[in-house]
């Protein structure tokens, strides 16, 4: 049983199969934002022979989840939100000193991390992401029906890639992972290289977890890596069925193009950022255009900017509602604290569009994002331009990952030709009034474009719920019928599975007559909420 001492035991290396490994000399180190300044401790590059190794192990793990009864899954799920409390400060400080998050973030995002891997459990214990479907039998139809039964099955091992800025929820411990493991998959993670350490106290948690329900030891691995090179031998690993990603568009497009070559293409799930518009309308401006501008800062720079679903781009009425609201964002951004950025070359690659995004016709620098003295800090910016600037220059579409954004001022009539020229996204948000008229065709233009319409909110934070939606069409993701977050999450791990008739003994249990495990099932185009307590007859699964 690992010890709570040896679960702080940090220590560089990768972690295959629940054993240290440093086969390679090439080192890296994490670095404080706050000050510039390199960690004590140095993380190896993992071998393509360590990736293989990994994903050897989740290969033979495979076989042993599939197994498994729900229980034992969510008992596991369950083991790593304990561990991930248990471990208490150590891991927000850690975490803290890689990413400057603040504890008190920091301490939120475990929260939610410890809540999402509680709310899978209950999902995989409920048997809900099993869509258990059974047609019976019928000759009379046309053409005769035989018997048939579906349902999802694990994929197969999955790699996972940490994101920058969440270095819990989207990380190592984060939504991936646990969609992995409640759907039967193992995991192999690829730590972040701007959060080496907490990545692989992390994961060592993970494996504290699968020790104490007995989980086979390729259940999860981790590798480090700071360049291309052990990303890619992970998507190319035969083993690998399946990605999970969040981060960059060059990234993530990297990566679903290399899973789309290979030999036996596997589909990549990748997250690549979103601007996240929000329209305002005149009269929502006229009614509260401080508090809207107010929640819109708020929203902007939490995290100094460096949320997938921060609103970066606002369209609002030209005239002088609109040149008000730009006033009061304006004077809220001046004195909003200069914050720092998760790493140099986010930081660097921000000033360099910063530079661009000023010079470009048309373009109004309301506030100027200076960059601080010390570490990767930069303040708060806020551009203006009209419509016509906005359509004819293309990069002013483009996400600035950071605390900065763009005011988009619209004359009435062009509100849908300029919305238009937008790419997918996660999210768009609307502030309206409830009895405003004529906005039918701008929601049907917003759902074109967005997975997630937000009314008269923000959309930073995504509820971990059955009815979330995390995704949006390309190039926000590269699958935009599926979901980062919610417990529809488990579905980009699983595939569909049909038996056609099958005596029943030798179905599997969640697709038998007598529904042994007590699931939700639809059956001939009913949904079947389970059995009634005392009918179900006795069998074992």
């Amino acid at each position: 049983m690992t010890t709570h001492s040896q679960l702080l035991n940090v220590t560089g290396a990768n972690l295959i199969a629940g054993r240290e490994s440093r086969e390679s000399s090439d080192r890296f180190t994490a670095f404080d934002p706050r000050t510039g300044d390199p960690g004590e401790l140095a993380f190896p590059e993992a071998t393509p022979a360590e990736v293989a190794q990994a994903a050897d192990a989740a290969a033979e793990a495979l076989d042993v989840l599939r197994a498994w009864p729900a229980a034992r899954i969510a008992g596991l799920l369950r083991a790593i939100a304990a561990h991930l409390e248990d471990v208490g400060d150590a891991l927000i400080h850690l975490a803290d000193s890689e990413t400057a998050l603040g504890p008190e973030r920091l301490a939120g995002e475990r929260a939610r991390t410890c809540a999402q891997l509680r709310a899978f459990a209950s999902v995989v214990e409920d048997g809900w992401h099993h869509e258990a479907i059974i047609d019976h039998r019928d000759p009379q139809a046309t053409p005769p029906r035989p018997d048939l039964r579906r349902m999802q099955t694990p994929i197969g091992p999955v790699a996972v890639f940490g994101a920058s800025n969440f270095p819990l929820a989207f990380s190592v411990p984060g939504g991936d992972t646990a969609s992995a493991l409640a759907a039967g998959c193992p995991g192999v993670a690829k730590g972040h290289p701007s959060h080496p350490g907490t990545s692989e106290l992390c994961a060592r948690v993970i494996l504290a977890a699968a020790e104490d329900v007995a989980a086979p030891s390729g259940v999860f691995s981790l590798v480090h890596g700071r360049g291309h090179e052990v990303g890619q031998s992970l998507v190319l690993a035969p083993q690998i069925r399946a990605v999970g990603f969040t981060g960059s568009y060059r990234a993530g497009r990297a990566l679903f193009d290399l899973g789309a070559g290979r030999q036996d293409p596997i589909p990549v799930y990748a997250e690549m950022g979103s601007v996240n518009p929000v329209i305002v309308t005149r009269r929502a401006l006229a009614a509260r255009g401080e508090q809207i501008a107010e929640g819109f800062v708020a929203s902007m720079t939490a995290g100094a900017g460096q949320f997938c679903t921060k609103p970066g781009i606002v369209f609002a009425p030209e005239g002088d509602e609109g040149l008000e609201f730009v006033g009061h964002v304006a004077r809220l951004l001046r004195s909003a604290e200069l914050g720092p950025m998760l790493n140099e070359a986010i930081w660097q690659g921000l000033g360099e569009q910063l530079a661009a995004t000023a010079g470009i016709p048309g373009v109004e620098t309301v506030v100027w994002g200076a960059r601080g003295a010390q570490g990767f800090r930069i303040a708060p910016s806020l551009f203006k331009a009209d419509a016509k600037a906005f359509v004819d220059h293309p990069q002013l579409r483009a996400e600035h990952f950071g605390p900065s954004a763009l005011v988009v001022t619209v004359p009435d009539g062009a509100l849908s030709d300029t919305i238009s020229q937008l790419d997918g996204g996660l999210t768009a948000t609307v502030h309206a009034e409830d009895d405003e008229a004529d906005l039918a065709d701008l929601r049907r233009l917003l759902e074109a474009k967005a997975g997630r319409l937000v009314w008269n909110g923000f959309p930073t934070g995504a509820a971990v719920t059955f009815a979330q939606h995390h995704g949006g069409p390309y190039p926000a993701t590269t699958a935009p019928a599926h979901t980062s977050v919610g417990a529809t999450a488990i579905r980009r791990f699983q595939r569909p599975i049909a038996y056609q008739d099958f005596p029943d003994s030798r179905l599997p249990a969640e697709l038998r007559e007598s529904n042994p495990l007590n699931i939700p099932r639809l059956v001939d185009g009913r949904w079947v909420d389970r059995q009634p307590p005392g009918t179900r007859k006795t069998e074992s699964p």
